[in-house]
C-alpha cells in the first residue's frame, strides 16, 4: 500500500480530493474524510475503513501545535509527501512564522527518507526553506504556471497547480498520460471553496466560505476579477487566528480588493476595520461599501444588495467564538 501525506497552511483538503480523484482512475484509494485531520480523526478512520482492499491511502495532516505533523507521521508514515503552501494561517496559535514553517516541514522530516516530496513551486516560503529539511528524498515541484494540458473543474489558477501535483504523483505510481488526463477532467470544486452556484436573475454565487487564509483570498480575489461586464460582489468577515499579522494582512485583502470588487460587504468585527482602510487607501468609494453586524443579518438583506447578473464572492464564515 502507497500512503500519501498532505501539509500545509492552505489548500490541503483540495489537493486530498484532487489526487485521491486521478490516483482513483488504477487504484483503490482511501481518503481522510471531509476536514479530518487530526490524529484521533486519522486513527478512527484507519480502524473502521482500511482493509485490504485499500491500494493508496491519501491523509491530510493538520497543524495546530508543533509536533502534530511529526506525530500523524509515527501513525501513517508517507511514502510521499506533499506541501501545498506555508502562510500566516494560525498563526495567533503557532505564534511566529518560524514555528509553522518547522511543523510543516515535519513531514519532510518524518517520511521515508527514500521517498518522494512534492512542494509547491509558487510558495515564497518553501522555496527559501525546504533544504534545511530534505534528507534523501526525490524532490518534485508543481507550479500553477505548468504547460501540462490538463484541463479540470476547478476555478482559478491554482487549480492548475493542484492536478500538476497530482499529475506528478500519477506518474510516480504508474498512471498512463489519458488516466491522468481522465482523473483530472473529473476533479471538480469542494463544497464552500470556490464552488460556483448558479442563483436566481442569473446570479453567480461563488461559495468561499470554507477558505480562511491569505493565498486563498487572494486566489477568491482574482477569480472575481475575471468576470468582465458583470457587478462584482464581495462578501467577508476577514480571517481568524493571524495573531500580529491581523492588520497587516486585512489592509492588504483590502488594497488588492479594491480595484476589483465594485461593492464590498464587511460583518463587523476585529479584522474588518483594516480591510475597510485598505479599501479607501486604494481610492475605493465609500458609498460602495456596506456593513453589516453579523452574517446572519447581511444573508437576510441579500434581496436588497444584489442585483441581476451580479457575480457574488461570500469569502469565509467567522465561528462564533471570534470577533
Amino acid at each position: 500500500m502507497k500512503i500519501i501525506g498532505i501539509a500545509g497552511s492552505y489548500g490541503k483538503t483540495t489537493m486530498k480530493e484532487a489526487i485521491s480523484t486521478i490516483l482513483s482512475q488504477k487504484y483503490t484509494v482511501l481518503k481522510t474524510p471531509e476536514n479530518i485531520n487530526t490524529s484521533l480523526g486519522i486513527a478512527r478512520m484507519i480502524n473502521r475503513k482500511l482493509n485490504e482492499k485499500t491500494e493508496v491511502l491519501v491523509v491530510e495532516m493538520g497543524e495546530y501545535t508543533k509536533g502534530d505533523i511529526h506525530y500523524i507521521c509515527t501513525v501513517v508514515k508517507p511514502q510521499i509527501g506533499i506541501i501545498t503552501g506555508i502562510n500566516e494561517a494560525h498563526l495567533e496559535r503557532m505564534g511566529k512564522i518560524e514555528n509553522t514553517i518547522q511543523t510543516i516541514f515535519e513531514i519532510a522530516q518524518n517520511m521515508n527518507k527514500k521517498g518522494l516530496l512534492v512542494l509547491n513551486g509558487d510558495d515564497e516560503l518553501i522555496k527559501s526553506n525546504y533544504n534545511s529539511y530534505i534528507s534523501q528524498q526525490k524532490v518534485a515541484w508543481y507550479s500553477k504556471d505548468n504547460s501540462l494540458d490538463l484541463k479540470s473543474g476547478l476555478l482559478g489558477r491554482y487549480g492548475r497547480g493542484v492536478v500538476h501535483a497530482g499529475s506528478i504523483i500519477g506518474k510516480e505510481l504508474g498512471l498512463s498520460d489519458e488516466q491522468i488526463k481522465k482523473g483530472a477532467a473529473l476533479v471538480k470544486p469542494l463544497s464552500h471553496r470556490l464552488e460556483p452556484i448558479e442563483g436566481a436573475r442569473g446570479v453567480l454565487v461563488i461559495d468561499d466560505s470554507y477558505n480562511g487564509n491569505p493565498e486563498g483570498v487572494r486566489e477568491a480575489i482574482h477569480v472575481l476579477s475575471t468576470y468582465e461586464g458583470r457587478r462584482k460582489v464581495y462578501i467577508t468577515p476577514g480571517l481568524v487566528e493571524t495573531g500580529e499579522k491581523n492588520a497587516e494582512i486585512h489592509r492588504e485583502i483590502g488594497q488588492e480588493l479594491a480595484p476589483v470588487a465594485d461593492l464590498v460587504v464587511l460583518i463587523e468585527n476585529s479584522a474588518t476595520p483594516f480591510i475597510a482602510e485598505g479599501l479607501i487607501e486604494k481610492g475605493f468609494k465609500k458609498d460602495a461599501l456596506l456593513w453589516y453586524k453579523s452574517s446572519t443579518a447581511a444573508h437576510a438583506d441579500m434581496g436588497n444588495i444584489v442585483r441581476p447578473n451580479d457575480v457574488v464572492v461570500f469569502q469565509n464564515d467567522w465561528p462564533d467564538n471570534y470577533r
